[in-house]
């Protein structure tokens, strides 16, 4: 019992740091895409 629930912790350990890693690729593209549209500007 005590092994599922210490399996069962690193489960959603994992998941949650993959959402927190999902959440920072996708803060980064939206910034790289900002990024450009300022260089855009910047050019004409």
């Amino acid at each position: 019992m005590e092994r599922i629930l210490f399996d069962f912790l690193f489960l959603t350990l994992g998941m949650g740091l993959g959402v927190i890693l999902m959440c920072l690729m996708q803060a980064g593209k939206e910034a790289d895409k900002e990024m450009e549209r300022l260089k855009e500007s910047e050019d004409k």
